[in-house]
C-alpha cells in the first residue's frame, strides 16, 4: 500500500481554528444540475456545441479555429491628410475621448481611432507608406469588434507615392511602354532589382533616415516618378499588358486604395464603415486661394487644378455612396474664405461633423455588441481558443527533432504513470515541441487514427492573463477537465489549496473514457504567487490513460530539481541544433517564405551559425536574412554571435529608422509594463512624457498636445515578429513574445530611466492627468522661435479620468481592470512606496473593487510582488478572510477591521485603511468591530490546527524540510494513512498511504523511512507516497536510528550492528559485528560513529575503514556528531555529558567532561554546528562547541509566569541560524536569544500542555504538538509583535454575555465552569475574573448587569444539584453579587428564582425559594430580599404565601419608590375549623406590587378586572414589563381559568390563545393604551422579542407588531436562530443570527429588507444588545466575543460615533522592547489563571496515579563517582583492531 490516498472514505482534514468557511454548502441534485446547464453548453445549437466540443476535446481542423476579437473598436481613419485637418483635430480633442469614455462605461470596451496622417508635418517629414497604412487598415479590421474605418473624402485625392515594390516582369513591361530615356534611367536609378525574393521585385529606394539631406530633393522626384508610372501603366493597360487591378495600383491615390479595401471590398460594410464627404461650394473662391494646394490637386507644371484628379475623387465619391447604407454617409457642404473652411462659423461646423460622428460610431458599436457571439464571452472558451492559436504561432519547421518527438510518442504509447519533462535552455524550442505535440494529437484525433478515444488540454504559460499564476492555470484547467470527464463544473474550487488537491485528484483517478493528454509548456514562467512555481500541485504519478508533458527552462534550477525529483525517468533533454540542421531549417523557412540570398550573404549565415544553433537564434536571423536583399553590402550586415547581439543589431537599425528618443520611449514604455499596454494606453502614456512629445514635435506643433498614434503603429509593425498581441483584462495588449527580448529592451531603454518610466505609467493610471486636468509643458527652443509660444505652459493630454468603475455606478459591474494590474507593479517599481500603501495595497477601495473585477487570487498575487510587514498583514487578513470574501465582498470591512484593529496603533497606513472601511460601513456593512473580533495576522501565533482522525502520540508527528516546503506529517503507528501539511503556508497535502510504523524523514525531506515489522525498511517518496525501496535487514527491534541524505544506520537490541543501508542505491551497504547502542552519521556523511559498550568507533564511508575508536565514561545513550574536525558529543547512560576529538591522522581522541545532570533527557546541536542543547528535566544547558565551555543554564521562566511544579521541559531546540532558543514546559512555549540568553517572550495560546516541539533550519517557525490532538505554528520572525492571534476569551462555547454602555463593561461566561470574565467594551480584553464557586464542577448559568453596569450577578447552579437525583428544583440558581469597581463579591445567596436590580443600580432584589414542594406549588414559599448591592447589607421584605409566579417579575420605578412587579397566581384555601384540612381552593391571577424601597406600604393586588373594567371574568394577566417611561406593559389572555404547574418549569402559559395588551400607568392609575386584540393566538408569549422601550415586539413566527399602531403586522422572511433576534435602534432594525449561526444579520423592521450581514467565521452562540440600542455583543463557539456597532442610517453621525471608539482614538506605538513583550504576555496568561488551576489539578492527580520509583541509591552513587574519576581531560591513542 503506497501512493497518495485518494480513495474514497472518511477523511478528517486538519482544520485551522478560526477559519472554517462561512457558509454551508446545502445544495440538492436538481440545483447542481440547472446550475451546470450553462456550463455544459447545452443551450447551444447542435452544430455549435459540436464545434465547441471539438475546441475543448481537441480533433478541430486548424481552419476551423475561430477568431475571437478582443474587447476593441480599433478606428481607422482614412483621410487625404492636409484637407481634414479641421475636422481631424476636432475628432482627436471632442469625440474620441467622449467614444472612449462611452465604450468603457457603457460595454467596457477600449476604444482607439488610428489616423495615420494626424501629428506628423508633412513637409518635413513626409508620410507613411501606402503599405504601412493598408496594413494598418488591415489590422483595425481584424481586431475591431465594431467599426473599423472612418472614409473622409473632401476634393483632394492624389498623394505621390510610387509602389514600394514592382515585379521584375512587371517593370520591364513598364519600362518598354517609355519612349524616353531619361525616364527610364530615372526609374533605374529610383528602383534597384532584389533576386532574394522569387520572382525577383525592384524596390523603390527612399532616404534611409528623416534626416538624410536628400529627402527634400525626394519629396520633388517621387511625383515625377508617380507620374512616369502612372503614364507607362496607362499605356500598358491600353496594350492589355497589365490588368486593370494593376493599373490602379498606379493611377489610384491612397485614399483610393483605403477606401477599396476598407469600404468597397468590406463584406459587412454597413456594420463597419462610415463615410463623411465634404464638397466646397465657392470653387471660384477656393481655386484663387493661396492655401488652394492644401484642398485640391494641383498639377505642378502649371499650377492649375488637376481635373483628372477631380474626376477621380468624385467618381469615388459616388462608388461609395451607392454601395454604403445611407444611415453610415455624411454629405456636408461648406463654403471657403481665406481663412479656411467656412460653414457661419468654424466651430458649428465642427460641432456638427463632431455629432455627427458620435452618434454613429456609437450605433455601430451597439450594434456591434448586441450580436457579437455569446459563446465568445464564455471565459473557458475563450481561453481554449487563445492558446490553439498560441499553437498555431508557436508552430516551426521541424529538423533534427525527430528523436525528441519520438520519445514524446514513445511516452504517450506506453504505461508509465509519471509526466513527461522536456528540458532546454532558453531558445532551444520547447516551445515549438509542445506546439507540434499539440498539433500532431490534434490531427490524429480529428482523423480518427487512435486506438482509443483521446482528449487533448493544452496550455502555455505566460500567453493569456488566466496562465500565470498557478491557481489562475489550474483553475482553467481543471475547468476543461471536469467538461472533459463529465464532472459539474461548477464544482471546481478556487481556492488555490483546495484546487491543487482537485487537479491531483483528478489526474491520479482517470476517470476519463479514454487517453488524457495534458501539455503545459514554460512552467518557469510561472509566477512566484502563493509558491506555485514550486510544482507541488504537480504529481509524480498519475493514472496510466493520463499523460502529462511539460517543459521547463533548464536555466531555472529550482524549478528543473523539482522536475527531475518527481519523474527522474522521464526527463528529456532538448540540445541545441547542429549547424547542419540549422542552415537546413534555414532552408525550409526561405522556401517557404519564396526567399533566397547570395553566396556571401549565405557565408554570413554560416558563420552565425557557428556561434550559436539555438533554434530561436535561427528564427531571428531568418527573419533579419529576410530583410536583405540582393545588393546590399555584405560588409554592412552584421547578425551577431548569439540571441543578444542579433537582438542588439535588431534594435539599432530601428533607432537609426525612427530615432532613438522616439524608439526609446515607445519601447522603453512597453518594457517597463507589467502585462503589457495596449496601443491606446501607450498614446495616453506617451502623450504625458514632455521628453518624447519634445522629440517628435521640436519644429511644430499640433493643436492637441498628443502623442501621435500612427508612430506607435508603425514601430508595432515593425517589430511585429516579435510582438505578442494577447488579451489581458478583457483588452488587447501587447508585450513582448520572447523574454529574451524584454531583457536586451529592458536594458537598453529602461535601466537608467527606471523611475520615470514606472512613475509615468503609474501617473496615468492614478488619473493624476485625466479628464480637464492640465499638466505642465516645456516647448523646445526651436518651437518657441518659429510659434512664438510660451516656454512654459499647461496643456490638457484628453487623458482618461482613471476611476475603480466605468459609468455612474458598479450596478453594470463594468471595473476598471487595467489600472488594478497596472498601478501596484508600476508604484513599486518607481519606488513610490508610500503611495503603493495609500493607493492600492491599504486603499479599502481599490481592494473591494479589485476583488469585484477579478478575484482574491488576483489580488494577493499583487501583494506578493511587495514584501513590506505592514502590506504583509493587509494580504494576511485577506487570506484568512478568503472564505468569507468569496460569498460576499461587502464584508471587506469588517473583515479587514476585525482583524487588523490590532495593527492600526504601529502602523501609519494599516490606521488609514481602517478609517476607510469604517466610511464605508453604511453602503456595505453596517456592522463596525469596536475592536479585534477574528484571528489577526502578524503575531507570533500563525496558526492552530487539529490534527484529526486518530492521531495521539507525539512520535507520530514529524517536521522536516523538504524539495516541495517544510513538511509536517503525522501517522499514528497503527494507521496506514500519513497526513501531510505544508507549515510554510499553512496547506494541506494529500494524504498518503504507507505501511504501519514509525516515519524516519532523510535531512532533505526527500524521502520517507518506515521501519516494518523489526525486519524490513521501506523507503517512500515525500512529495508522493511512491515505494521508492525496500529493504530486508533480518531480524531485531531497532533501538537507535540515524538517518542522513544518502544513508540509513541504525541498532538493533538484540544483535550486531550497525546497519548502513544506501538510500539511493536500496541496499544494505554493510553490517558491523558489534553490539551498538547508539550511532550517528556526520553532516558531511563522510563518517559513521556508533559505539561497543564504551568504545566510540569511527569509520570513513562508503569505504567503511575505520579510522580511529575512542572510549567514553560509560556506554553512551546517544551520539551527536560535529562538523569539527570529526567530533562528537556523548550522552552517556550515566547522564554524562562529554566531548571526543578525533584527529584521524595520528589515529588519537581526546576525551573531555563537560557536566553531567541526573535528570537529563535530551541534547541536540545547533543548525550551525556551533551549540549544543542538552534539555533536562527543569533545566537547559547550552554548550559552545568549540571549546566545549558551559556558557549558561535556563532554568527558570521569567517571574509571575505559573508553572506547574511537577512539569519538565518537553522540548528545547534552535531555530533557523541559531537566532532563538525555543523550550516548551507546562502550557508555555520560551523564547531565548541565544548569544546573550536574554528571555524574549513566554508564549501561550491554549491550556493544553505541549508535548514536543519542531523547528526547522529553512523558515523561522516552531511547532508544538500539545495533548489535546491539535498543534500550533508560531512564525518567530514576528516575535517583537504584541499581537494575539484569536481574541477568545474561554477554551469553549460562550454560553451567554452581557454588557453595559454605561460602565463599558462586558461579562460573559463560558457555561462548563464556575466563572465569568469581565471584558472591557473598550478594547475586548479580559480585565477581571469572577469566581463563582471553587468546585471546578459547578456551572454558571446566567449573568445579570445593573443599568449603571458597576455591579453584576453570576447565577450559578451548583453540580450536586445538577445530578439525576437531586431533589432540587432545576430553576433555582445559587447567586453572588460583584462590585466590578472593587473587583470584589459583596453578597452571596443561595436558591433564588430570580433576581432584578433596582432602575438606579443601588439594589439588587432576589426572590428566594424557602420551601419547595415537589408535589403542590402552591407549598412552595418564597422570600423577598433587597441587598445593597455595593455592601451586601440585607432587608427582608414580606412575601405573599401561596403564591407562584406566572412570569418573570421587574422593577418599576413610580416617583422615588421602586416596586417590585410580577404576575402571579395565588391559590386561596379554605379549610375545615377542627380538622384544619383542606377543604377547597380556588385560583386567582393578579398583578402583584411590592414596594421595596422601606416605606412599608401594603402590597398592592391588581386583578385585570380592577385595571381593566371592561375585561371579561375569563381574562388573565399573561406578562408584565415596563417601557423607558416607566410604564406597565401588560399583556393578558383571553379564555383562561387558570394557569397549569410543570415540575420542571413552573407555572406555564399557554402557547396558543387570544392577547390583549394595555400600557398602564401606576403612579396615576390609568391606562394610556388599550389593544384588545394584539398578537397572534399563536404567538408564543415565551418567546417574545421586544424593543429597549417595549413598544415594537416579534413573536416566534417572525411578525412584528407595534403598540403605537398596533393595526401594522410585518412579516419578517429572513429567519433568525432561535433566540437570537434583538431589536436595535428604537426597534427600527433587528439584528440576530442566521439559523445556521455563521452569520450576524441585520433587517430593516418596516419591511423586512436585509441591510447587512457579516460572518462569525464558525459558529455564533448568542447575541445581546447594550442600552444604547447600538453596541451589539456576539459570542461565539470557539470562546471570542465580537464587539460591533450598528452605524446604519443616513442621519447616523458616522465620523463621531466611530472616532469614539477607544481603538480608534490611537496614538502612533513604538516598537515594544522585549521585557514589555513579556509582561504582556504574563497579563495574557493572568487571564487563564482559572484554567491553569485546573489543568494543575488534573495535572497533580495523574502524577499521584502514576508516581514512579525515584532513583536507586546504587545509580546516584554510581552517578557520583563517575562524575568524580571523569573532571579531566585525557587524551589516548585508539587502539585499531
Amino acid at each position: 500500500m503506497n501512493g497518495l490516498a485518494i480513495e474514497d472514505g472518511p477523511v478528517n482534514p486538519f482544520r485551522l481554528r478560526h477559519l472554517d468557511d462561512v457558509i454551508d454548502q446545502d445544495e440538492t441534485d436538481e440545483v447542481r444540475r440547472e446550475m451546470e446547464v450553462p456550463l455544459r453548453y447545452k443551450d447551444l445549437m447542435d452544430t455549435e456545441r459540436s464545434h465547441t466540443k471539438q475546441i475543448l476535446f481537441g480533433g478541430i481542423p486548424a481552419e476551423d479555429i475561430p477568431h475571437i476579437r478582443s474587447k476593441e473598436i480599433k478606428i481607422y481613419i482614412c483621410s487625404a491628410g492636409t484637407d481634414s485637418e479641421v475636422e481631424r483635430d476636432a475628432f482627436v480633442e471632442d469625440v474620441y475621448p467622449a467614444l472612449r469614455n462611452y465604450c468603457k462605461e457603457t460595454h467596457g470596451l477600449d476604444f482607439h481611432a488610428i489616423d495615420m496622417r494626424w501629428g506628423m508635418d508633412y513637409a518635413e517629414k513626409g508620410w507613411p507608406s501606402t503599405e504601412t497604412c493598408l496594413k494598418e487598415l488591415r489590422h483595425c479590421q481584424t481586431h475591431s469588434l465594431g467599426p473599423c474605418i472612418v472614409a473622409i473624402l473632401g476634393q483632394k485625392y492624389k498623394r505621390f507615392t510610387p509602389p514600394e515594390t514592382i515585379e521584375e516582369e512587371e517593370f520591364d513591361l513598364l519600362k518598354e511602354s517609355l519612349m524616353e530615356e531619361e525616364n527610364i534611367a530615372l526609374l533605374d536609378v529610383i528602383y534597384e532589382k532584389d533576386t532574394n525574393i522569387n520572382p525577383a521585385v525592384y524596390r523603390l529606394q527612399r532616404p534611409s533616415t528623416d534626416k538624410d539631406p536628400s529627402l527634400k530633393m525626394w519629396k520633388d522626384t517621387q511625383k515625377t516618378v508617380q507620374e512616369i508610372l502612372e503614364d507607362a501603366a496607362r499605356t500598358c493597360l491600353e496594350s492589355n499588358k497589365i490588368s486593370k487591378e494593376k493599373f490602379l495600383k498606379y493611377t489610384s491615390s491612397e485614399i483610393h486604395q483605403e477606401i477599396q479595401q476598407g469600404i468597397l471590398n468590406q463584406s459587412d460594410k454597413d456594420d463597419k464603415c462610415l463615410f463623411f464627404s465634404r464638397l466646397v461650394s465657392n470653387m471660384d473662391d477656393l481655386l484663387t486661394s493661396s492655401k488652394r494646394q492644401k484642398f485640391l490637386d494641383i498639377l505642378p507644371c502649371n499650377n492649375e487644378q488637376d481635373i483628372n484628379a477631380e474626376i477621380a475623387a468624385n467618381s469615388l465619391r459616388k462608388e461609395v455612396l451607392g454601395n454604403l447604407d445611407t444611415n453610415n454617409c455624411s454629405e456636408n457642404f461648406v463654403d471657403f474664405s481665406t481663412n479656411g473652411i467656412h460653414y457661419k462659423n468654424v466651430d458649428e461646423y465642427t460641432q456638427n461633423v463632431c455629432r455627427y460622428l458620435h452618434s454613429s460610431v456609437k450605433k455601430l458599436i451597439d450594434y456591434a455588441v448586441k450580436n457579437q457571439n455569446t459563446l465568445h464571452s464564455d471565459n473557458l472558451y475563450r481561453e481554449v481558443v487563445q492558446h490553439w492559436h498560441a499553437s498555431l504561432n508557436s508552430s516551426q519547421p521541424f529538423v533534427g527533432r525527430d528523436n525528441i518527438l519520438s520519445k514524446v510518442k514513445e511516452y504517450l504509447l506506453s504505461e508509465t504513470d509519471q509526466p513527461l519533462v522536456i528540458t532546454g535552455e532558453s531558445g532551444s524550442g520547447k516551445s515549438a515541441i509542445i506546439a507540434k505535440i499539440a498539433s500532431d494529437v490534434n490531427i490524429a484525433i480529428k482523423n480518427d487514427d487512435l486506438a482509443m478515444r483521446t482528449a487533448l488540454v493544452f496550455r502555455f504559460v505566460g500567453q493569456t492573463q488566466n496562465a500565470v499564476t498557478a491557481q489562475e492555470l489550474l483553475y482553467s484547467l481543471c475547468n476543461q477537465l471536469a467538461f472533459v470527464m463529465g464532472k459539474y463544473r461548477h464544482d471546481v474550487p478556487k481556492d488555490f489549496k483546495a484546487l491543487k488537491l482537485y487537479f491531483i485528484e483528478m489526474v491520479q483517478r482517470g476517470e476519463f473514457g479514454g487517453m488524457l493528454i495534458i501539455l503545459i509548456d514554460s512552467l518557469d514562467l510561472l509566477s512566484t504567487f502563493e509558491n506555485g512555481h514550486k510544482l507541488e500541485w504537480l504529481p509524480s504519478r498519475v493514472a496510466v490513460n493520463v499523460k502529462i508533458v511539460v517543459s521547463v527552462n533548464s536555466e531555472c534550477k529550482e524549478c528543473l530539481t523539482r522536475l527531475v525529483h518527481k519523474c527522474p525517468d522521464n526527463i528529456v533533454d532538448i540540445t541545441p541544433l547542429s549547424n547542419t540542421d540549422c542552415e537546413n531549417v534555414m532552408k525550409v523557412m526561405m522556401n517557404k517564405e519564396r526567399r533566397s540570398v547570395s553566396y556571401d550573404q549565405w557565408k554570413i549565415v554560416q558563420n552565425a551559425f557557428q556561434n550559436c544553433t539555438l533554434p530561436l537564434f535561427v528564427k531571428i536571423v531568418f527573419d533579419e536574412v529576410s530583410l536583405w536583399h540582393s545588393y546590399d553590402d555584405s560588409e554592412t550586415q552584421v547578425l551577431g554571435n548569439s540571441v543578444d547581439d542579433v537582438i542588439d543589431n535588431i534594435f539599432y537599425r530601428a533607432e537609426r529608422k525612427f530615432g532613438k528618443h522616439i524608439l526609446s520611449g515607445v519601447l522603453g514604455y512597453l518594457t517597463a509594463s507589467r502585462d503589457g499596454l495596449s496601443e491606446s494606453e501607450l498614446v495616453d502614456i506617451l502623450s504625458t512624457d514632455e521628453d518624447n512629445l519634445n522629440h517628435v514635435f521640436c519644429s511644430w506643433h499640433p493643436k492637441v498636445r498628443r502623442y501621435p498614434a500612427y508612430l506607435v503603429s508603425v514601430i508595432r509593425q515593425y517589430f511585429e515578429p516579435y510582438l505578442l498581441e494577447k488579451e489581458c483584462d478583457s483588452i488587447r495588449v501587447l508585450c513582448w513574445k520572447y523574454p529574451c527580448f524584454k531583457k536586451v529592451a529592458h536594458s537598453r531603454y529602461v535601466t537608467n530611466e527606471e523611475e520615470k518610466l514606472y512613475s509615468t505609467i503609474a501617473d496615468y493610471f492614478l488619473g493624476k492627468w485625466g479628464g480637464s486636468s492640465r499638466k505642465p509643458c516645456t516647448y523646445p527652443s526651436k518651437l518657441m522661435a518659429k510659434k512664438m509660444i510660451n516656454s512654459e505652459d499647461k496643456a490638457c493630454r484628453l487623458l482618461p479620468v482613471q476611476h475603480n468603475f466605468y459609468g455612474e455606478s458598479e450596478v453594470r459591474g463594468l471595473y476598471n481592470k487595467r489600472k488594478m494590474t497596472e498601478l501596484p507593479f508600476s508604484l513599486m517599481c518607481s519606488g513610490r512606496h508610500g503611495d503603493l500603501r495609500s493607493e492600492t495595497f491599504c486603499n479599502f477601495h481599490y481592494i473591494y473593487y479589485r476583488l469585484k473585477a477579478s478575484s482574491l487570487e488576483h489580488l494577493l498575487a499583487d501583494f506578493d510582488m511587495f514584501h513590506d510587514r505592514e502590506t504583509t498583514l493587509v494580504a494576511d487578513a485577506l487570506r484568512m478572510s478568503g472564505a468569507a470574501l468569496q460569498a460576499d465582498v461587502d464584508s471587506l470591512g469588517v473583515e479587514i477591521t476585525g482583524r487588523l484593529l490590532p495593527h492600526a496603533r504601529r502602523f501609519k497606513y494599516i490606521r488609514e485603511l481602517i478609517h476607510q472601511c469604517d466610511l464605508a460601513a453604511q453602503a456595505h456593512c453596517p456592522l463596525v468591530p469596536n475592536c479585534q473580533i477574528y484571528s489577526a495576522p502578524g503575531g507570533p501565533l500563525q496558526y492552530e490546527c487539529d490534527v484529526g482522525g486518530n492521531v495521539f502520540c507525539p512520535i507520530d508527528i514529524d517536521v522536516f524540510n523538504s524539495p516541495d516546503g517544510i513538511l509536517l506529517t503525522a501517522k499514528p503507528h497503527f494507521s496506514s494513512r500519513v497526513r501531510v501539511w505544508e507549515l510554510s503556508r499553512g496547506d494541506s497535502r494529500p494524504d498518503m498511504m504507507m505501511p504501519l510504523g514509525e516515519i524516519h524523514p532523510t535531512r532533505d525531506g526527500r524521502f520517507l523511512n518506515i521501519i516494518q515489522n523489526d525486519q524490513m525498511i521501506k523507503i517512500y517518496r515525500s512529495d508522493c507516497g511512491e515505494l521508492h525501496g525496500e529493504i530486508v535487514y533480518g531480524h531485531g527491534r531497532v533501538s537507535d536510528i540515524e538517518v542522513s541524505n544518502k544513508y540509513i544506520t541504525f541498532c538493533v537490541e538484540k544483535g550486531t550492528g550497525p546497519y548502513i543501508i544506501d538510500v539511493d542505491a536500496k541496499s544494505v551497504l554493510h553490517r558491523f559485528s558489534f553490539h551498538a547502542h547508539a550511532v550517528a552519521v556526520s553532516p558531511d556523511e563522510n563518517y559513521v560513529a556508533f559505539n561497543s559498550e564504551k568504545n566510540i568507533l569511527l569509520y570513513q564511508m562508503p569505504l567503511m575503514e575505520r579510522k580511529c575508536m575512542a572510549q567514553a565514561s560509560d556506554v553512551p545513550q546517544d551520539i551527536i556528531f560535529s562538523n569539527n574536525k570529526p567530533k562528537c558529543f556523548i550522552f552517556t547512560k550515566s547522564k554524562i555529558v562529554e566531548s571526543i576529538e578525533f584527529d584521524v591522522v595520528s589515529r588519537k581522541f581526546t576525551c573531555k567532561f563537560i557536566f553531567s545532570d541526573l535528570e537529563l533527557r535530551q541534547c541536540v546541536i545547533s543548525n550551525t554546528q556551533k551549540y549544543l542543547l542538552c534539555r533536562s528535566a527543569k533545566c537547559l544547558h547550552l554548550v559552545y562547541t568549540h571549546d566545549n565551555k558551559l556558557l549558561r543554564k535556563f532554568d527558570k521562566l521569567p517571574e509571575d509566569v505559573i508553572v506547574e511544579q511537577s512539569s519538565n521541559f518537553t522540548g528545547a531546540l534552535f531555530t533557523t541560524e541559531d537566532r532563538y532558543i525555543v523550550a516548551s514546559r507546562y502550557t508555555f512555549l520560551a523564547v531565548w536569544d541565544t548569544v546573550t540568553g536574554d528571555p524574549l517572550r513566554v508564549l501561550q495560546s491554549s491550556v493544553s500542555p505541549i508535548l514536543r516541539v519542531y523547528t526547522s533550519n529553512a523558515v523561522n517557525k516552531v511547532v508544538t504538538l500539545l495533548a489535546d490532538n491539535s498543534f500550533q505554528v508560531w512564525n518567530l520572525e514576528n516575535i517583537d509583535s504584541n499581537i494575539l492571534h484569536s481574541n477568545n476569551i474561554f477554551p469553549g462555547n460562550v454560553f451567554g454575555a452581557q454588557l453595559s454602555t454605561v460602565s463599558q463593561k462586558i461579562v460573559a461566561f463560558e457555561g462548563r465552569v464556575p466563572e465569568a470574565k469581565v471584558l472591557s467594551l473598550r478594547n475586548g480584553q479580559v480585565t477581571d475574573i469572577l469566581q463563582h464557586s471553587h468546585n471546578t464542577d459547578d456551572k454558571v448559568r446566567q449573568v445579570i448587569l445593573s443599568p449603571n453596569g458597576r455591579f453584576a450577578v453570576t447565577r450559578g447552579q451548583r453540580a450536586e444539584d445538577m445530578t439525576e437525583g437531586s431533589t432540587v428544583w432545576r430553576v433555582l440558581r445559587d447567586d453572588v453579587v460583584w462590585d466590578l469597581e472593587a473587583s470584589k463579591r459583596t453578597h452571596y445567596s443561595g436558591n433564588n428564582r430570580f433576581v432584578n436590580f433596582t432602575k438606579d443600580s443601588e439594589y439588587a432584589v432576589f426572590i428566594s425559594l424557602v420551601n419547595y414542594s415537589r408535589y403542590d406549588w402552591s407549598d412552595n414559599t418564597y422570600a423577598l430580599s433587597v441587598v445593597q448591592a455595593e455592601n451586601g447589607i440585607t432587608r427582608t421584605v414580606p412575601f405573599p404565601p401561596c403564591t407562584e409566579f406566572v412570569s418573570p417579575p421587574c422593577i418599576v420605578l413610580c416617583g422615588s419608590t421602586n416596586y417590585f412587579t410580577a404576575i402571579v397566581q395565588i391559590c386561596n384555601k379554605t379549610h375545615d375549623p377542627k380538622s384544619k384540612k383542606e377543604r377547597s381552593r380556588h385560583y386567582e391571577v393578579q398583578l402583584l406590587l411590592e414596594d421595596i424601597s422601606g416605606t412599608e406600604e401594603e402590597t398592592t393586588f391588581l386583578k385585570i378586572q380592577n385595571v381593566l373594567e371592561e375585561a371579561e371574568e375569563d381574562c388573565q394577566f399573561l406578562d408584565v414589563k415596563t417601557n423607558l417611561k416607566n410604564q406597565l406593559v401588560l399583556m393578558y389572555a383571553k379564555g383562561v381559568d387558570q394557569y397549569v404547574f410543570e415540575m420542571e418549569k413552573g407555572l406555564v402559559r399557554p402557547s396558543y390563545i387570544q392577547k390583549g395588551l394595555m400600557v398602564y400607568d401606576f403612579k396615576n392609575k390609568g391606562i394610556l393604551k388599550h389593544i384588545p386584540e394584539f398578537l397572534l393566538p399563536s404567538s408564543d408569549i415565551n418567546t417574545l422579542t421586544l424593543s429597549r422601550n417595549s413598544m415594537i415586539i416579534m413573536d416566534q413566527n417572525r411578525y412584528v407588531f407595534n403598540i403605537v399602531n398596533p393595526k401594522s403586522v410585518i412579516p419578517i422572511d429572513k429567519q433568525f436562530g432561535i433566540g437570537t433576534p434583538r431589536f436595535v435602534l428604537d426597534g427600527r432594525f433587528i439584528v440576530g443570527l442566521t439559523p445556521n449561526f455563521r452569520e450576524v444579520i441585520v433587517v430593516r423592521t418596516c419591511d423586512g429588507i436585509v441591510k447587512g450581514h457579516m460572518f462569525v467565521h464558525g459558529c455564533a452562540t448568542c447575541v445581546s444588545v447594550g442600552a444604547d440600542d447600538r453596541t451589539v455583543v456576539v459570542g461565539c463557539e470557539d470562546g471570542r466575543v465580537m464587539i460591533l456597532t450598528i452605524i446604519l442610517e443616513l442621519c447616523d453621525p458616522v465620523r463621531e460615533i466611530i472616532q469614539s471608539f477607544p481603538s480608534r482614538q490611537i496614538k502612533p506605538e513604538k516598537e515594544p522592547d522585549s521585557m514589555r513583550l513579556i509582561k504582556k504576555d504574563i497579563r495574557h496568561m493572568m487571564c487563564r489563571t482559572p484554567d491553569h488551576a485546573r489543568l494543575s489539578a488534573r495535572l497533580q492527580t495523574s502524577a499521584i496515579e502514576e508516581n514512579r520509583r525515584p532513583p536507586s541509591h546504587r545509580i546516584i552513587s554510581t552517578g557520583v563517582t563517575m562524575t568524580q574519576n571523569i573532571k579531566r581531560s585525557r587524551s589516548e591513542v585508539c587502539s585499531v583492531q
